[in-house]
């Protein structure tokens, strides 16, 4: 992979890192307003694992499974048979997929009560808090709807190489949440139905930014049912493998529900809310990286040159140190500040300090799983852009038995152990990957990623020294005063300036790359 391509996948991933952090960010201002109203609760439990419910479903329809499905079959066909041969399977899968949303949001709003005990058998001991979590269910689960098909403009859209709208597109859903439960708080009699309402209007609105820039490219087509056709056919050979190594993980999501339904009311809403944290520090970069990244190694694979694969090994080799830039010092913030940042974002309202310490034991308990989660997204991209779905199933079926042995064995210790227990199986799915992408294409050139972690984990390290020494001016059991939130913005600040600074004294490759482009785009 040349300079050029370096910088033009830096390109399309600072796009998506722009628009997919101010949408980490909305989602944190989100979970900031509904602690602020509702706290952590038997009803936020309730609306937590409604919410999961449909979010769960719509990666088996689309993102996730369609997505990386589709990307690699709409690039093969627009090269070899030319664009409107690739707009008639993107219309074909479009009528396709809609069938199915249709089918599935009725059997989903008929079948609540099901569905909620296949997730949380443990609220079957609290009656209202099940009936509750039922009726949420069945009011949100049209947003599988409008989400499924998000997702499959965001899949169409990134293959033409436009990345904006579809990483934008999550700021409004987050946005008509805060909306709603401020405007419509007071008109439910149970306040907890106005997220529900917000998340409702977010899928809509999502879906209908998507369309000005579909018919831009013109892929605003009528859909069709035709099953029949060869890319079809080979979309769904590859869709099956991919939905059930989709399914395998959310089922390892389900399993951490339904222990977390036997821990004491509150604590998956702390887990939502370390989760929140941490999703937020694999959207700067590590999400991004990973989206831009599966077009140009779709591009390479299909283009069936002698030096494919060393072209896909050097792509990710770049893109895995790229995104080891932002997650391994993310890791070290999170672990070693994690109560000082849950202290001031969550501890104010409703959210008592029993909370802020279980949603800082969950956030620390998370936080190393950072790096092998973002490892492991970069290294699936790649089995993706080879078309293999079956070794990340398989992979992902081991995971799934080594993560619920260890939920049970560490749920004594709470939602910090269901944390703990998603870490460790994290790196086991990190060290199955790689192991099986080497037998697969070779020398991976390890060494210098190697090199390159171990620079960035010493660094990583000084920066979480200097913001830890910095963080004991706190009183953090005060929550949010003016005192703590200035102490930990300086501490915060100084160590992005440290690490920056020593990435660029000890010549770090991938902080050279980013002051190239920051400089570039600023001077401009």
């Amino acid at each position: 992979m040349n300079e050029k391509a370096h910088k033009e996948l830096t390109k399309h991933a600072g796009v998506v890192a722009f628009f997919t952090t101010l949408s980490r960010f909305t989602g944190l201002a989100r979970d900031i307003v509904t602690a602020n109203l509702f706290g952590a609760n038997a009803i936020m439990d309730a609306f937590n694992i409604a919410f999961t419910i449909p979010n769960t479903l719509r990666r088996f329809v689309a993102e996730g499974a369609l997505t990386v499905a589709f990307i690699p079959v709409y690039t093969e066909v627009r090269k070899h048979e030319g664009l409107e041969a690739a707009k008639r399977f993107y219309s074909s899968v479009s009528g396709i997929l809609m069938l199915t949303l249709l089918a599935l949001v009725t059997l989903g709003i008929l079948g609540a009560t099901g569905l909620v005990y296949a997730f949380a058998s443990g609220f079957a001991e609290r009656p209202e808090q099940t009936a509750l979590t039922v009726s949420l269910t069945q009011w949100m689960f049209g947003y599988v709807f409008f989400i499924s098909l998000v997702a499959l403009s965001m899949g169409v859209l990134n293959a033409h190489q436009h990345f904006t709208v579809p990483a934008a597109s999550p700021i409004l859903l987050n946005l008509s949440m805060i909306a709603c439960a401020y405007g419509l708080y007071h008109y439910f009699e149970q306040p907890v139905y106005s997220l529900a309402a917000g998340v409702m209007l977010g899928g809509v609105l999502q879906l209908a930014v998507q369309l000005p820039v579909l018919a831009k490219y013109g892929l605003l087509l009528r859909p069709t049912l035709n099953i029949n056709s060869e890319p079809v056919r080979k979309l769904l050979r590859l869709l099956l493998p991919s939905v059930f190594g989709i399914a395998i993980y959310q089922i390892n999501l389900m399993v951490l529900r339904q222990l977390g339904s036997y821990l004491p009311a509150g604590q998956i809403t702390c887990y939502s809310m370390a989760d929140r944290l941490m999703q937020l520090a694999l959207g700067i970069f590590a999400i991004s990286i990973a989206t831009a990244t599966l077009p140009a190694m779709s591009e390479q694979t299909a283009s069936k040159d002698d030096d494919s694969h060393e072209k896909l090994i050097h792509t990710w080799q770049f893109s895995t140190r790229l995104t080891n830039f932002i997650t391994i010092p993310a890791a070290f913030g999170l672990m070693l500040i994690g109560l000082p940042i849950v202290s001031v974002l969550f501890y104010h309202g409703a959210f008592d300090w029993n909370d802020t310490m279980l949603t800082a034991y969950a956030t620390i308990a998370f936080a190393p799983g950072l790096i092998t989660v973002a490892f492991s997204r970069t290294t699936v991209q790649a089995f993706y852009a080879l078309k293999d779905m079956k070794t990340p199933v398989a992979i992902a079926g081991v995971v799934l038995v080594v993560n619920l042995a260890l939920g049970l064995a560490l749920l004594r210790f709470q939602v910090a152990g269901l944390a703990l227990s998603l870490t460790l199986s994290s790196f086991v799915q990190t060290a199955l990957l790689l192991f099986f992408l080497h037998r697969k294409i070779g020398n991976l050139e390890s060494s210098k990623l190697l090199r390159s972690m171990a620079k960035q984990t010493i660094l990583a390290l000084s920066m979480g020294l200097v913001a830890w020494g910095i963080c004991h001016l706190g009183t953090w059991y005060h929550g949010p005063t003016w005192q703590n939130i200035l102490t930990l913005g300086f501490a915060v600040l100084s160590g992005i300036v440290t690490y920056a600074a020593l990435s660029l004294v000890f010549k770090s490759s991938e902080a050279v790359l980013v002051k190239r482009m920051l400089v570039s785009k600023f001077l401009k």
